[in-house]
């Protein structure tokens, strides 16, 4: 009986020791790495994030966004799709969808007055005024690519931002390499997104300033030769109708109603349609306004131009304008 209890109470000694040896191992070895882990695993999600989207461009070769036809027959800038194709790498964050809504609005509102047919057989660079993506690789600021890139300096900036840097791979990665941009994160939902691209020792191309005065314009049917003192409605190269001009900057002017014309017929605006508010000569007809090189118009008599529009002519009196291109 002795030999009994004693061998029991040696087991049990044994067991309890392996025991506490086991806690031992199970609470002290991972709260010894734990930090350095969650850190390794932090920054390699950032990496991960961070070059999301230029492993999707170089994958795609680079695509630009499409420009489909619409239902009346002209151009529209598919950023639908392409916004989708974005949101669908789980790591580009609503902030960067809004920079690029910015980004491509003016070319968006340009391309939309251009006819489809007349995009598909324009000359090399026809659209540049305005859609300067269309002819060289945006987010690599060239019009030649590189055979790779990489992800180098991987930063935690603070809890809710970092950043990494991406560089051009030249020769197949021999060592070629050049500074590109520089990504920006900030978490959204818990999940590390891509907020900004900065570019590096490159300058953005963005459409050069446009000067209202001594420009063509065009929308619509007509077109608009404009200098200090005169806004000539040119319907074709036989039907002028000439409008004095009050300037008011040099990115703002307002137009002056007036009937003098060198034209073969009458293009109606003559009429009053019934209305107690009608354009009268000698006084101001609209306010012309440059912002981001398109000319936008705010007409003082509204109700008169919508009746003019329906029953007389479209497209004469429009809300915005385009410069013509020198080259044009």
């Amino acid at each position: 009986m002795k030999k009994i209890l004693t061998l029991f109470l040696a087991t049990s000694f044994i067991f309890q020791s392996c025991e506490n040896k086991t806690e031992k191992k199970t609470t002290e070895i991972p709260t010894e790495i734990t930090t350095e882990n969650k850190t390794e695993e932090e920054l390699a999600i950032i990496e991960r994030n961070g070059k999301s989207f230029y492993d999707w461009y170089f994958k795609n070769e680079f695509p630009n966004i499409d420009v489909i036809k619409d239902k009346n027959g002209k151009c529209k800038l598919d950023t639908l799709s392409y916004f989708k194709e974005l949101r669908k790498l789980g790591t580009i964050s609503e902030k960067f969808i809004n920079k690029e809504k910015e980004r491509t609005h003016v070319c968006s509102e340009f391309i939309s007055t251009i006819n489809y047919t007349e995009y598909e057989e324009a000359d090399a660079y026809e659209y540049d005024e305005y859609c300067i993506d269309f002819y060289y690789y945006n987010w690599l600021k060239s019009q030649e690519h590189p055979e790779g890139f990489s992800a180098e300096n991987i930063r935690k900036i603070n809890s809710n931002q970092s950043s990494l840097d991406i560089y051009e791979t030249y020769n197949n990665g021999g060592g070629n390499e050049s500074p590109l941009s520089t990504v920006f994160l900030e978490k959204e939902h818990g999940i590390w997104k891509i907020v900004e691209i900065k570019f590096v020792n490159r300058e953005e191309t963005k459409p050069e300033k446009v000067k209202i005065y001594g420009k063509k314009w065009y929308g619509g049917i007509v077109s608009l030769n404009i200098s200090e003192t005169t806004l000539a409605y040119e319907y074709h190269g036989q039907c002028v109708y000439f409008y004095p001009v009050k300037k008011i900057s040099d990115t703002e002017f307002e137009m002056i109603w007036a009937r003098n014309m060198d034209c073969k017929f009458d293009n109606g605006t003559d009429k009053t349609f019934g209305l107690k508010h009608f354009p009268e000569i000698g006084k101001p007809f609209a306010k012309y306004t440059l912002k981001n090189n398109i000319l936008y118009t705010e007409y003082y008599y509204k109700e008169w131009v919508e009746k003019y529009t329906e029953q007389v002519q479209e497209d004469v009196f429009i809300q915005k304008y385009f410069s013509q291109n020198e080259n044009n």
